[in-house]
């Protein structure tokens, strides 16, 4: 082939890539109403669409989220509610689809907060685990503990002076406790705390809105 006609195009392979490549380092928070969902069942992923919510407009954003990031987002996504998703876009090589495919899914608004809040709570007291008879006893005098927070936070000061000069020995972890992002950080550091010697975990943060706590009123959280 002549060399010099060769560099006059790129294969499909290389330009995708490197679309893809420019494409990944716009990462964005993108608000919209959910107007289509496909949860593929037997699959580890879903599709939803987005569109601008009261605007008169025909834009739709196409969404690929990978099922082990929705269910620790611990959104149930239905038709009609208005949510935030961040992450970056990708175009999938095999098929030519674009898509946006979101990090973190978070509602909007204290009332669909409110109400999700309200259905977990149900769900999981009708399931028993808030059952007195299921509580674990705590240890007579514990004396490892350890605490899960953050570092920048001024409940970590305070747990500290109470407890500290008492001789107990408190391992820390530090962990984001507002914000999407802060879900999986505090589930990895209770899955790492399982692995050591301790008596008693403590879970703690500062006094928020119902949108502060939501990485708490988490069901994945929950669970664990």
């Amino acid at each position: 082939m002549n060399q010099e006609l060769k560099k006059d195009f790129v294969t499909i392979n290389e330009y995708l890539d490197t679309l893809n490549k420019g494409l990944a380092k716009y990462e964005r928070r993108v608000i919209g109403e959910v107007i289509d969902i496909t949860p593929y069942p037997d699959r580890s992923y879903l599709f939803f669409k987005l569109k601008d919510k009261n605007e008169e407009t025909s834009a739709i954003l196409t969404c690929m989220m990978w099922k082990n990031a929705y269910k620790v987002s611990g959104v149930k996504l239905e038709l009609g509610l208005e949510v935030i998703i961040s992450g970056t876009s990708n175009v999938h090589k095999p098929s030519g689809r674009f898509a946006f495919i979101p990090k973190t899914l978070e509602l909007v608004g204290e009332g669909a907060l409110k109400i999700q809040y309200e259905k977990l709570k149900a769900q999981l007291e009708k399931e028993g685990l808030f059952a007195v008879s299921k509580k674990r006893a705590l240890p007579f005098l514990p004396e490892r503990i350890g605490l899960i927070t953050s570092k920048d936070g001024a409940v970590i000061s305070d747990f500290q002076v109470n407890l500290g000069k008492f001789g107990f020995k408190i391992s820390f972890i530090d962990s984001r406790v507002e914000g999407q992002l802060a879900t999986q950080e505090l589930l990895d550091s209770i899955r790492t705390f399982k692995k050591k010697d301790i008596e008693v975990l403590v879970l703690i943060r500062g006094g928020g809105s119902l949108e502060s706590l939501l990485p708490f009123n988490n069901e994945t959280l929950v669970r664990e």
